[in-house]
């Protein structure tokens, strides 16, 4: 019997209970773990501990206490290659694509989330600024 596969993680970060649900029962459903955080501090914190599991962040753009352009960059700090999907209910706040992978508006739809989460796993990643200076 082959090994079971291992699963992806995604760090779903968002203030609003009931979007944090249902974007966590579509991606469950298509067989992704996913780590609940409920603003941008909860974020950082969960992503401290559990950098080596995360695949990939879904991040909400405006938050309390620290928003998600904010915790983006301080998840980039820690580690570059990062893979950050943000989320917001207006068009006009798409962050910088240095800073963001992907970008979907609200209200969220099941086949554009798990379609924007398995585009961004396919992306190659560089590992930090220094490997794209020639």
């Amino acid at each position: 019997m082959s090994p079971k596969p291992t699963p992806i993680t995604v760090l779903l970060v968002d203030d609003e209970a009931l979007v944090r649900k249902n974007a966590s029962t579509i991606l469950k459903a298509e067989g992704f773990e996913v780590i609940e955080a409920v603003d941008g501090l909860d974020a950082l914190y969960k992503y401290q501990i559990s950098h080596d599991e995360i695949s990939v962040i879904i991040m909400d753009i405006h938050m309390p206490k620290l928003n998600g352009i904010s915790a983006a960059r301080r998840i980039r700090e820690l580690d570059f290659s990062s893979r950050i999907i943000f989320i917001s209910g207006s068009t006009f706040q798409a962050p910088s694509e240095d800073l963001a992978d992907a970008f979907l508006t609200k209200p969220l739809r099941g086949r554009d989330l798990v379609n924007a989460v398995r585009r961004v796993l396919r992306q190659k990643k560089v590992q930090g600024p220094a490997a794209t200076e020639g």
